[in-house]
């Protein structure tokens, strides 16, 4: 039994083993079968089959068998041919084919009939070689030599539009069938069926469209695409040599993957469309975004980064065929330096296009950009207008411009950037002397203004005065008294107020070099050219030829012709508000996009976030401590500052008549002028922290000191020479990363010696200097500490009242112009008053920390308040305003009338008169307005009556006051009869007193009835 059992299994289990051996129930399919016939030949561009890697094994060739006779080099799709020489049972001889031998090499492999079928076990065989089948007895392919042509067509619905392309060719000249093969990136990924001719149908039917795509593994766009046609007598015969047809690139083109920029420079990536596309017939516009995107982007501001017109571009569906732009520039950084740095900016479409989905997340390409960062040229460079005017070009160049007027001070020449001074009397007739009193920059439409120009009553404006461009064309920073104003270009504008006047300092980008004109000079490293005329022609002066370094001693400096050709005609004048509606806008061409991945953002399709989209091509990465952004509250020009003083210009330059050159007066020589400004240089701190440091000297100064005193008399300009040095001192720090290096048993850098120790002004020896900023003395402040705070701010236009409509605006906040404002300092008195019409009722005063926007603008919150005081309902609200510097010390008032314009007409005046009406169909009512026949706000007894000119409050209909008020509670009592009695009594005396009241209540009446206008 047990024996009978084993032998059972045994031959079971060899049932399983052969079967699970029989090649037959298994085999592999041939890879590429179609291009392993004679006839196929691998065309230019084309990847051979290569069976040096095929996987050993069983493979079945459908109804073909290796080839019995060499089909030619470069046949069967691979470049060396393998055939079958001879068959000799289970096993075949093969041969590997060359260009010159039919049989290079021969090896054996297995072969093993299933049924009719013949399979074979194919081994690897060496590079570039691939074995050759087809079928036996079959007829000659006919000769078909026609080289195909790819077309994309679009095919349009209402809502979306795919995209399919032809494999064109001409018809054989006998009625043969048709097979259309489809090569991607060399690969052959479609063979279409064999068809015939049919009128031309077979092209149709064989066109590649994108389900047909996506059925092999295709899903986006941006590949190179060919096709072929083969003929054949019938569907399974020989078929003739395939001819591919010339490449045609799907997707969009770039001109250019290397890219070398210099730091403000731009260059234009050329982005063409090979093919259309579009959106359905039902879209109202089809773009197709291209986003950039810059990679490796850091933290660190400072590192070179790229930026481009857009975060990209769009290519309209009408236009596909025109090539689209993305400009890419070269972001200026802020330090000086020599770098090369490679960056790369990725273009790419979003990875969301509903209808569209073969253009998503398509990487059109990575551009390598060269970024090359020289700023030799502008190294140390800087141009100067001090007090009272001093003179610095950008090259170096130092003259006197001692004449009134308004001038460029500096333009770019391709830009539409302009620096502009203006200067006026400071003399105060004690003696002869102009200085600067204005300074307005502007780029595009967007104009920063300082003035104080008016006379010495007037107070500083300090604001944006237009600005009508978008993306922060001026970018403003302060501090105190010290103001930033950084150009498009990487430039800077450095504006210190001292008093009533201040000085001007000009930094120049790599932008400026060959571009700057006015009287900064032109910036091209050479001293000799630098007083061009505004015509082009170059200044006749005497010493507009000398050398640099030539030393010209008091007013044979002055250049007349040279500072009038750039004098300012009315026309042209940025201090004349009429003057802006002229002004050329910013060019929004010139618009620089700092692009960088959005990880957030990805999920919905997008790839880049636009981080910064601003007219300015730098990154300002370094301020000093305490400087805060000025933003533009307001851009509106006031009439108080269209009245401008009478004799401040003149059509032409005047020169001043100052002394004789040898002339000192007031007791001063030369010897004493120069011991005192030494003397001052020397005490300073700033000036002594800043000798030493690279970039800064200090003689020039020293010079400007003693010639103010030579000219005026006194040494009141002092303090201008020392600003010198201290503000190109602290530039050099901020600019320059050797400065910045820390090092000694401190480890501290120039940097923060400098930063510590320059305060403005030496704290006009009222305070400390102490890291940085002045620890001023006992009732001083400000940031030099030259206010006294003691003494209240004096507001512009006193005893004035300006009006706030609250139907239009919060009316919480009042601007206040004076001088001077220090921040976390001036504080306001806001005095609530009630204006009737029989005079004013003060409510409540309150003590608010003022906002100050400038050193002559302050802001103050205006709180009303729930005081009831009298019981007259007819009043509007209004404010007296005063500001401090210190506890108790306030001035003079402006007044404020917060009104709703819908019923109330308010005017402001002089005097602090608070003058109103009411208008139209309305009452007034503690600020509200009441249409007529509406009733009173919490007594519906009363209702607005407006007859005429008349407007009153009458007493509504009876319905109305019941609705109002209720009916008197009837009072019961649960009771005996004494009880009852008493009921009665109660109700009685209720009645008498309701009566008494409905007459008090008809007397006000009356009395409310009288006219309220």
């Amino acid at each position: 039994m047990t024996a009978r059992v084993e032998s059972v299994l045994l031959y079971l289990c060899g049932i399983v083993g052969c079967w699970a051996q029989d090649p037959c129930l298994n085999p592999m399919e041939v890879p590429s079968l179609e291009k392993r016939d004679r006839a196929y030949v691998i065309a230019t561009g084309e990847r051979a089959l290569n069976d040096r890697l095929l996987i050993e094994g069983w493979y079945d060739a459908e109804d073909k068998v290796p080839l019995d006779s060499a089909p030619d080099f470069q046949h069967c799709g691979t470049r060396y041919p393998i055939w079958r020489q001879q068959k000799n049972g289970d096993t075949s001889t093969m041969c590997i084919q060359t260009h010159n031998n039919d049989c290079y090499l021969q090896f054996t492999i297995e072969t093993k009939m299933c049924g009719t079928k013949e399979i074979f076990y194919l081994k690897k065989t060496i590079s570039s070689s691939a074995y050759c089948f087809g079928k036996p007895g079959i007829p000659t392919a006919p000769t078909f030599n026609v080289r195909p042509n790819v077309t994309p067509k679009l095919r349009n619905n209402l809502a979306t539009s795919k995209l399919e392309f032809r494999c064109e060719f001409s018809k054989h000249t006998d009625d043969v069938f048709y097979t259309t093969n489809w090569v991607v990136n060399g690969e052959l990924v479609l063979s279409e069926e064999p068809l015939k001719w049919s009128g031309g149908g077979v092209i149709e039917t064989h066109a590649l469209t994108e389900a047909k795509l996506t059925s092999v593994n295709i899903a986006q766009f941006g590949f190179e695409l060919r096709c072929s046609v083969r003929a054949s007598v019938g569907k399974d015969t020989a078929a003739s040599v395939p001819v591919l047809s010339d490449s045609k690139f799907i997707g969009i083109k770039i001109s250019n993957r290397t890219l070398e920029l210099s730091e403000g420079e731009s260059a234009d990536i050329s982005l063409q469309l090979t093919v259309p596309f579009g959106c359905g017939t039902g879209a109202l516009g089809c773009y197709l975004p291209i986003e950039s995107v810059q990679l490796d982007i850091t933290a660190d501001c400072e590192q070179a980064s790229l930026a481009s017109s857009r975060c990209g571009t769009a290519i309209s569906a009408t236009e596909w065929d025109k090539a689209a732009t993305i400009r890419v520039f070269g972001q200026v950084s802020q330090n000086l330096g020599s770098t090369s740095t490679v960056l790369k900016l990725k273009l790419v479409t979003p990875d969301v296009l509903i209808g569209n989905e073969f253009w998503a997340n398509y990487t059109v390409g990575v551009i390598a950009v060269q970024l090359i960062k020289n700023t030799e040229p502008i190294a140390r460079k800087y141009c100067y207008a001090i007090n009272d005017p001093h003179m610095r070009t950008f090259d170096g160049r130092r003259y006197e411009h001692q004449y009134e007027g308004v001038f460029t001070m500096y333009k770019h020449e391709t830009f539409p950037i302009e620096v502009q001074i203006q200067t006026a009397d400071c003399g105060r007739g004690r003696y002869n002397a102009w200085c600067n009193c204005g300074v307005a920059i502007r780029a595009g439409r967007t104009v920063f203004e300082f003035n104080r120009c008016e006379g010495q009553s007037s107070i500083w404006t300090i604001e944006y005065t237009l600005c009508e461009d978008n993306g922060g064309v001026l970018q403003v920073k302060k501090k105190g008294s010290s103001y930033e104003v950084y150009l498009p270009t990487g430039g800077k504008v450095k504006v210190t107020v001292y008093g009533i006047y201040l000085n001007v300092y000009i930094y120049p980008s790599v932008q400026d070099e060959n571009n700057s004109r006015g009287l900064c000079g032109t910036l091209t490293g050479n001293c000799k050219d630098d007083f061009v005329l505004r015509n082009g022609a170059y200044s006749t002066d005497d010493t507009a030829t000398g050398d640099c370094d030539t030393t010209y001693s008091n007013w044979k400096n002055l250049l007349t012709t040279f500072s009038n050709s750039w004098k300012v005609d009315k026309a042209s004048d940025l201090f004349e508000p009429d003057v802006h509606a002229s002004l050329q806008a910013w060019p929004q061409t010139n618009l620089y996009c700092s692009c960088s991945p959005d990880p957030e953002s990805q999920n919905l399709g997008i790839h880049t976030k636009e981080v910064n989209c601003t007219a300015a091509i730098h990154k300002v990465c370094n301020t000093f401590p305490g400087f805060t952004d000025v933003i533009p509250t307001s851009c509106t020009i006031t009439e108080r500052r269209r009245r401008r003083s009478v004799g401040v210009r003149s059509e032409s330059p005047r020169r001043l008549r100052r002394q004789a050159v040898n002339e000192w007066t007031n007791g001063w020589t030369e010897v004493k002028a120069r011991t005192f400004c030494e003397n001052l240089f020397q005490e300073s701190r700033s000036v002594q922290t800043c000798m030493n440091v690279t970039g800064v000297g200090i003689s020039g100064s020293i010079d400007n000191c003693i010639l103010d005193i030579q000219l005026t008399g006194t040494s009141d300009f002092y303090r201008f020479s020392i600003d010198t040095v201290r503000d190109k001192c602290l530039h050099e720090v901020l600019v320059d990363p050797e400065l910045q290096v820390k090092n000694g048993t401190k480890n501290m850098s120039v940097y923060d010696n400098v930063v510590a120790e320059a305060c403005l002004n030496d704290c006009s020896g009222k305070g400390t200097c102490t890291d940085g900023d002045c620890v001023c003395q006992t009732n001083y402040g400000g940031s030099d500490c030259s206010v006294d705070l003691t003494t209240p701010p004096r507001l512009s236009e006193t005893e004035t009242v300006v009006t706030c409509d609250m139907s239009r605006d919060a009316c919480d906040v009042l601007s206040v112009r004076g001088e001077t404002f220090i921040d976390s300092v001036s504080t306001c008195l806001v005095e609530q008053i009630r204006a009737r019409k029989s005079g004013l009722e003060s409510v409540v005063s309150a003590v608010h920390m003022a906002t100050v926007v400038s050193i002559s603008h302050a802001q103050c919150k205006i709180v009303a308040s729930d005081s009831t005081g009298s019981e007259d309902i007819d009043y509007v609200r209004a404010y007296r305003i005063s500001i401090a510097n210190s506890a108790g010390n306030y001035g003079d008032s402006v007044g404020l009338i917060v009104f709703n314009s819908t019923c109330i007409h308010a005017e402001g005046g002089r005097e602090s008169k608070f003058n109103w009406t009411v208008k139209g169909n309305y009452c007034l009512d503690k600020e509200t307005c009441v249409p007529h026949g509406d009733g009173q706000p919490g007594n519906n007894c009363l209702v607005c009556d407006v007859s005429g000119n008349k407007r009153t409050w009458k007493t509504g209909s009876e319905s109305r006051c019941q609705s109002a008020t209720g009916q008197f509670p009837l009072i019961t009592v649960a009771a005996s009869v004494g009880g009852v009695v008493l009921l009665i009594i109660i109700i009685v005396a209720a009645a008498v007193c309701a009566c008494k009241r409905s007459k008090r209540a008809g007397e006000k009446n009356n009395a409310m009835g009288k006219e309220l206008t």
